[in-house]
């Protein structure tokens, strides 16, 4: 079973509102079995979501829409799906009296307006909404569905628990449980990863997916079976792959962050951390520092400005030492870099950082990164290596 949600309101498409619906019913529809195959956004205007949804019904079993049901004048989704179903809107008495009594017992009478929300159309079934006074209702089209919901979070995720996804498992039929789990990865860019991964990208079930961030690249995979078990057998299979072929540069699972590894890792040993950091000005020190809670592991940061013209591989080592000696510390990072051109990751000159590292009773070791600037992009880009380097470091990678 395909399904599109179809989030409802002019104040997401001005950014007045995140939307936060979306994301949460796919997270829910994946759990019951359905493929969420689009996300849709439109304001409050009748002609267009009726425009949305006949679209949708084109490519989708199931429609899902949240936004447009309350009391105001812009609040137009039940008259577009009765536009689109050519069913009239019905006002329906037992949401009358549902409304009355929630008035009454603020000592008022409910205006037409606040009426047209026991409006739906002629056949619907009504979703009720104990927690607020927006109905929602489910039409059917065909041997499509078409599932309307407030927009109010709180009541949406009422009426989905309670109602829709009851419903989405009866018309599933067999039970079937759709599980994800995400590897994350660090110094390693996306092409690569690709090339590495392409044929398993071409799976149907377990499905591999790649998603790029700042430095970053997730590798998903999701599986679809009967059950959880065989969800999860499905993708422990295919993970062990993706392990064998990248797993030096995978650091974590979920939302793990790669500070939150540094940390731990460092944490565990029972070991300390001082930082020096030039143009990453500080953003290595902070992410650890947030990562690290209360149990203090960074003893020691300072940022100093940039070198003048390229970074002397034994300076930043005599740096790190010098570091680890006076702070006291068990390792000592130092980010030795130029600022570069304001363009910074994009420039001309895109400048050079020196990545060392004094070890317990080891040698340090330093690595050359032909990137430094201080915009954005190339402290995300320093800082993420550098602390990779400290994780390989800790771990024994080579």
């Amino acid at each position: 079973m395909n399904a599109e949600v179809i989030t409802i309101g002019t104040e997401l498409l001005l950014g007045q509102i995140v939307d936060t619906n979306a994301a949460w019913i796919a997270r829910r529809l994946a759990e019951a079995g359905v493929n969420l195959y689009y996300t849709t956004t439109v304001g409050d205007n009748r002609r267009r979501i009726a425009e949305v949804i006949r679209h949708a019904l084109g490519r989708v079993d199931v429609v899902l829409t949240t936004g447009g049901l309350g009391p105001t004048v812009d609040d137009v989704t039940r008259e577009a799906i009765a536009d689109v179903t050519g069913r009239p809107l019905v006002r329906r008495p037992e949401v009358v009296e549902h409304l009355e009594r929630l008035f009454r017992r603020m000592g008022r009478e409910p205006g037409e307006n606040n009426l047209r929300q026991a409006d739906v159309p002629e056949g619907a079934r009504v979703l009720w909404n104990p927690i607020g006074t927006a109905p929602g209702f489910i039409v059917p089209h065909g041997s499509k569905q078409i599932i309307a919901m407030p927009g109010v979070p709180r009541e949406m995720k009422r009426m989905m628990e309670e109602h829709v996804l009851p419903f989405l498992r009866e018309l599933v039929g067999c039970p079937v449980t759709i599980r994800s789990k995400v590897l994350r990865t660090i110094g390693v860019g996306e092409s690569a990863v690709d090339q590495r991964l392409a044929d398993l990208m071409r799976l149907s079930n377990p499905t591999v997916g790649l998603a790029a961030h700042m430095g970053q690249v997730d590798v998903r995979i999701t599986a679809r079976a009967p059950g959880p078990h065989e969800a999860e057998r499905m993708i422990a299979h295919v993970e062990r792959e993706v392990r064998r072929r990248i797993g030096r540069w995978i650091y974590g699972e979920g939302d793990e962050r790669i500070e939150e590894v540094v940390i731990r890792l460092v944490r565990q040993r029972e070991e300390t951390l001082a930082l020096l950091e030039t143009n990453t000005e500080g953003a290595i020190a902070h992410r650890l520092q947030q990562a690290e809670g209360d149990d203090q592991v960074v003893i020691h940061a300072e940022v100093i400005p940039p070198p003048e013209g390229n970074p002397d591989d034994a300076h930043a080592t005599a740096l790190a030492t010098r570091l680890q000696r006076r702070s006291g510390s068990t390792w000592a990072l130092v980010v030795w870099g130029t600022a570069g051109e304001d363009e910074g990751f994009y420039g001309q000159d895109v400048g050079t950082t020196l990545i060392a590292l004094a070890r317990p009773g080891g040698t340090p070791v330093t690595h050359r990164l032909e990137l430094g600037g201080r915009d954005e992009h190339s402290r995300r880009w320093v800082a993420n290596q550098a602390l990779d380097t400290l994780r390989r470091a800790l771990m024994a990678i080579s």
